[in-house]
């Protein structure tokens, strides 16, 4: 019987990651997701996703994030500008023509190349925080700086961006994608990859310490498992030959 019931529960979670996989690779309509998120349909916004390193188009995502932050998160001091990380990381934006209504980034580390996320500080390190995920020895990531504007909010782009980065995060072969946030945006992330059938973990075992820049709001950090889909990364002859010089030796 426990035999019978392992069988049944693997056939089912194949299933799911099969779905899963046609949710990300499938084009929705605008009804499609206004249903699934349970709010009104209203005409699709016809933007355009890319990643991008155009100035014009990032410097307006610097400038939208920090409107965002401000007025979203009640956030008073937060700025918005070019900082480290936004030159380590991919940088996805919504535009309409040349305008962007849209934006957020995301920052990779590898096993080849390890770095830390935005979120990481002294006193908040993922590798020591989450033993259980091994992140020493896996690729990972953390989305952030998720800004849209408000006319955007309701509709297309916050599934679409959520969807393209996923995907994104996969070709580049993430296996845990992590992201900090207050709680009820966690709960509104969480929702928008359900939709393609991914769990996303709130670690409320995982506590996000107070900072400055946080200015008392409490922030939560969920991780999202996508171990099944990631592809696992090419090692170039560099990386190879720092792994193991002896395979390229003469």
């Amino acid at each position: 019987m426990t035999n019978v019931m392992n069988e049944e529960n693997s056939k089912a979670k194949t299933q799911a990651m099969a779905l899963a996989t046609q949710a990300l690779e499938a084009d929705f309509s605008e009804s499609y997701l206004a249903r699934r998120m349970m709010r009104s349909a209203k005409k699709p916004a016809q933007a355009v996703y890319e990643f991008t390193n155009d100035p014009g188009l990032l410097h307006q995502y610097y400038r939208l994030r920090e409107d965002m932050f401000i007025s979203v998160w009640g956030l008073k001091n937060f700025s918005g500008e070019k900082e480290h990380f936004d030159d380590l990381s991919h940088i996805m934006v919504a535009r309409q023509g040349l305008q962007c209504i849209a934006g957020g980034r995301l920052t990779i580390s590898t096993p080849f190349n390890h770095q830390a996320m935005p979120m990481e500080k002294d006193d908040f390190k993922l590798k020591e925080l989450m033993p259980d995920l091994n992140l020493a020895q896996r690729s990972y990531g953390e989305f952030s700086r998720l800004a849209i504007l408000p006319e955007f909010r309701a509709g297309l782009v916050f599934p679409e961006i959520a969807r393209r980065f996923i995907r994104r995060a996969i070709a580049e072969g993430v296996e845990y994608a992590c992201n900090i946030a207050p709680q009820p945006l966690a709960r509104s992330y969480r929702q928008a990859v359900q939709m393609f059938g991914l769990e996303w973990n709130v670690r409320h075992d995982v506590v996000v310490p107070d900072r400055e820049e946080y200015e008392g709001i409490k922030m939560v950090l969920s991780v999202m498992d996508l171990r099944h889909f990631a592809k696992k990364p090419v090692i170039g002859a560099e990386q190879a030959e720092k792994l193991a010089p002896e395979l390229l030796a003469d």
